[in-house]
């Protein structure tokens, strides 16, 4: 799975997000890590192989929230977006 892939399912949740009148920090937050994706000089897929959602977060500068779900969506292909506890 490209950067581009990823960046593509979280626009598309930040847009559903929106649309559903959700918390705008959550929205926020899956657009901001659509574009630190896309900005990235490195693979996406390969840093959650090697250091799984901690490394998105220390990588990319993601929430833990985003950061599994993007380790997850790349592990099983399922776009399950974690509420980070909520």
């Amino acid at each position: 799975m490209t950067n581009a892939d990823v960046v593509r399912k979280l626009r598309e949740h930040a847009g559903a997000l929106g649309r559903s009148g959700a918390n705008l920090y959550r929205v926020r937050a899956f657009r901001q890590a659509a574009v630190a994706v896309m900005a990235a000089g490195r693979d996406v897929e390969s840093v959650a192989a090697e250091a799984g959602p901690i490394g998105l977060q220390r990588e990319f500068g993601l929430g833990k929230s985003v950061a599994e779900t993007i380790a997850e969506y790349l592990r099983s292909g399922a776009w399950l977006p974690h509420d980070g506890g909520r």
